[in-house]
């Protein structure tokens, strides 16, 4: 007879282990649904944002250099013709529905979306994401933030 019997030994340890578990997600249940929430929203990050992606104006601009987008103005045609982002296009909130199918030939292309202060531009920015247009980013501050930031501004229509 063997001094020594390893399969009383793993025996032994994988019930401690498996009792140490269950003890464990008895006790912890909340515990360990936070670690799956958790890891569930680092793996869908849109889940929690609710679809919505914003992008400071900074880094709007760099987007902007680094590749073809189309800029989307939702402010009223007014305070587009007194000054707005260069190569915007007008597209004012309240007509935004009747005038979404121009965009249908740029439906591939970046978007970016901008108001006077980022609140229309994220509604808007929903209703695109609803005709399945992709990506489609909202400018956080709007056009107030661009000219804080002392960025060119144009009222040439294009």
């Amino acid at each position: 007879m063997p001094l020594f019997d390893l399969s009383m030994i793993n025996h032994k340890c994988f019930i401690f282990f498996k009792d140490y578990v269950l003890e464990f997600s008895l006790n912890d249940y909340l515990l360990i649904f936070i670690i799956i929430t958790s890891g569930l929203l680092l793996l869908f990050p849109r889940a929690l944002s609710g679809g919505i992606r914003l992008i400071n104006v900074k880094d709007a601009v760099l987007l902007m250099n680094r590749e073809a987008c189309i800029i989307l103005d939702v402010r009223a045609e007014e305070k587009f013709n007194a000054g707005h982002i260069p190569n915007a296009i007008s597209m004012p909130y309240n007509k935004f529905p009747e005038v979404i199918g121009k965009l249908k030939k740029h439906s591939k292309k970046t978007i970016l979306v901008y108001c006077g202060s980022g609140n229309s531009s994220v509604k808007a920015m929903k209703i695109l994401n609803q005709k399945e247009f992709e990506p489609v980013i909202s400018i956080e501050g709007g056009f107030s933030e661009w000219v804080k930031l002392q960025l060119p501004v144009t009222q040439k229509n294009i």
